[in-house]
C-alpha cells in the first residue's frame, strides 16, 4: 500500500497521468467534433441530392401526367427506383390518387414529410415535390430515402476516428513513458544525490550528458557540491581552531581562577598570621598598659579602652575579609561545612529571605577544583538573590550521584525577562558558566517575570587535569 502511494505521489506518475489525460480530453473532443460534422456532412448532401433527384422528376413528370402516359412515365421512374438510397417513389394525381408505387419500402399509408434527414426517427427520410405544368397542379411525388447507408458510412466513420484516437493515445503514452522515465531517472538521481548531501556526504556527483536543461542542472549542482565542500572543509577547519581556542581559554580561566584562589588563600593566610598577631599583642599591650598605670590615671585607661575598642574592630573586619578570602571552614571541616556556615551567615544578614538547604552523597572529597568552583557559585548567588531578586524563599541542593555533581539553586523571586536576558547575561552568569565549563560541565537556567529563578549546573567527578 504504501508503494502505491509512494508511486501516485511520485513525479513521474504525475507527468504521465497528466500528460495522458490532457491527450485523451484533447482526443476525445476532437472525435466528437469529427463525428459531429461527418454526420452533417452526409446528412446534408442526402438532402440536397434528395430535393435534387425529386425536382427533376417532378419537372419531367408534368408531361407525362397531361398526356396521362403512365406508363412511359413509370418506365422512366423504373431507371431511377434503382438508385441505391431510394427506397420508394410514388405518384399522385389530382386527386391525391396513388397512380404509380415503386419500391419495396412503400409505406402502407401517407407518411409525414421530413424536413432534414438529422430529424428522421423512423429510417427513413420522406419528402413531397408538387407538380406543376403551366402553373396548374398535376399531382405530386412523394420520396423516400433509406438513411441505412448513410448511418453505416457515420458508422465507420465514427469508428475509423475513434480507432486513430486510440492508436495516438497508446503511442503518446509509449513516448510519455519513455520521455518520463529518462526524464525523472536522472531528476531522481539528482534527488538522491541532494539528499546524500544533506546528509554530510560531498564526494557525490551525478551524470551531466545530454546536455540539456537537466544535463546542466546535473553540473551546477556538482559544481555547488564543489564549492560547499571547499567552504564546509574551511568551516571545520576555522572551527577546530575556534575548539581548541575556546578550550584553552576555558583552560587559562580555571588555572587563572586556580592561581586567583591560591592567591586568596595565601592572602587570608598572611592576613590571619601577621595581621591577626599583631592586633593581639596591640590588644595585649594596651591590656598591659591599663593594669601598669599608676594609681589607674584615667586618660592612659581611656586611650588603653580605645586601642582596644580599634584593635578589635580591626579585627573583626580583618576576620571578615579572611572570610570573603578564603573561608577557614572549608580547609578544616570541608565543602558541606562551609556551605552550611555561608548559608547561616547570610540568613542572618537577610532575615526577610529564608535559606534551605539540602545535601545528598559523599561530599567530603571532591576534590579542591569542584568545591570552590561550587563554594564561589553558591555565594555568586546569594549575593545576586540579595541584590536583585526580592524573594522570600531560597533553596540550595548539593547532590552526588558517584558520576556527576549536581547543583541546584532556585528562589521565588521577581524572575528576568528571557528575552533580553537570553542575548545579555549579566557578568555574574558569566563567570559562573565560565567556571563550569572549564570543568566540562554544564549549565543552564530558566527564569521568567514574576517566576523566580532556577540554575542548574552537573559536573563530571572525573574532570581531566589542567595542562600548565
Amino acid at each position: 500500500m504504501d508503494k502505491i502511494l509512494k508511486l501516485f505521489h511520485s513525479l513521474r506518475f504525475r507527468l504521465i497521468a497528466s500528460v495522458v489525460t490532457i491527450e485523451v480530453v484533447m482526443l476525445s473532443l476532437l472525435v466528437w467534433n469529427n463525428i459531429a460534422i461527418i454526420h452533417s456532412t452526409h446528412t446534408d448532401r442526402l438532402r440536397d441530392t434528395a430535393t435534387s433527384m425529386i425536382q427533376q422528376i417532378a419537372n419531367t413528370a408534368g408531361n407525362y401526367m397531361v398526356a396521362v402516359d403512365y406508363a412511359t412515365l413509370e418506365d422512366y421512374l423504373s431507371n431511377i427506383i434503382n438508385y441505391k438510397e431510394l427506397a420508394y417513389i410514388i405518384i399522385t394525381d389530382r386527386d391525391d390518387k396513388t397512380v404509380i408505387a415503386l419500391g419495396t419500402d412503400r409505406p402502407q399509408a401517407r407518411p409525414a414529410i421530413d424536413a432534414h434527414p438529422a430529424q428522421v426517427d423512423d429510417g427513413i427520410f420522406d419528402i413531397s415535390q408538387d407538380i406543376n405544368l403551366a402553373g396548374q397542379k398535376m399531382g405530386r411525388v412523394l420520396m423516400g430515402f433509406s438513411l441505412s447507408l448513410m448511418d453505416d458510412a457515420i458508422h465507420k466513420s465514427r469508428n475509423r476516428g475513434i480507432t486513430i484516437a486510440l492508436i495516438e493515445i497508446i503511442l503518446t503514452i509509449i513516448v510519455t513513458i519513455f520521455i518520463g522515465l529518462s526524464l525523472t531517472r536522472r531528476l531522481a538521481i539528482l534527488s538522491k544525490a541532494a539528499a546524500e548531501v544533506e546528509a554530510g556526504n560531498y564526494t557525490v556527483s551525478v551524470p551531466t550528458e545530454p546536455k540539456d536543461e537537466v544535463g546542466k542542472t546535473a553540473a551546477a549542482f556538482n559544481n555547488m557540491v564543489t564549492e560547499v565542500s571547499r567552504r564546509t572543509q574551511q568551516l571545520l577547519q576555522e572551527e577546530e581552531k575556534t575548539q581548541q581556542l575556546l578550550n584553552e581559554n576555558r583552560q587559562l580561566i580555571q588555572k587563572s581562577l586556580e592561581v586567583q584562589e591560591e592567591e586568596r588563600k595565601h592572602l587570608a593566610r598572611e592576613l590571619h598570621d601577621e595581621l591577626g598577631q599583631c592586633i593581639t599583642a596591640i590588644q595585649a599591650d594596651a591590656t598591659s598598659i591599663t593594669d601598669l598605670s599608676p594609681q589607674c590615671d584615667k586618660r592612659v585607661v581611656a586611650s588603653a579602652q580605645a586601642i582596644l575598642s580599634v584593635s578589635s574592630h580591626i579585627y573583626d573586619v580583618v576576620h571578615s575579609m579572611m572570610h570573603l578570602l578564603r573561608p577557614s571552614v572549608m580547609d578544616n571541616l570541608g565543602l558541606v561545612e562551609a556551605l552550611k556556615d555561608e548559608i547561616k551567615a547570610w540568613n542572618k544578614r537577610h532575615p526577610k529571605t529564608v535559606c534551605v538547604h539540602y545535601f545528598e552523597g559523599e561530599l567530603s572529597e571532591l576534590g579542591e577544583r569542584i568545591n570552590i568552583t561550587i563554594y564561589r557559585i553558591v555565594q555568586e548567588c546569594l549575593t545576586n538573590i540579595a541584590k536583585h531578586a526580592n524573594a522570600e524563599h531560597v533553596k540550595i541542593k548539593v547532590i552526588n550521584d558517584n558520576k556527576k555533581i549536581h547543583l541546584s539553586i532556585s528562589d521565588d523571586g521577581d524572575g528576568m525577562d528571557t528575552g533580553v536576558t537570553g542575548k545579555h547575561l549579566g557578568l555574574g552568569l558569566i563567570g559562573i558558566r565560565e567556571r563550569i565549563q572549564a570543568l566540562h560541565g554544564v549549565f543552564y537556567y530558566e527564569t521568567a517575570v514574576n517566576d523566580g529563578f532556577r540554575i542548574s549546573i552537573h559536573i563530571p567527578l572525573d574532570i581531566p587535569e589542567i595542562d600548565t
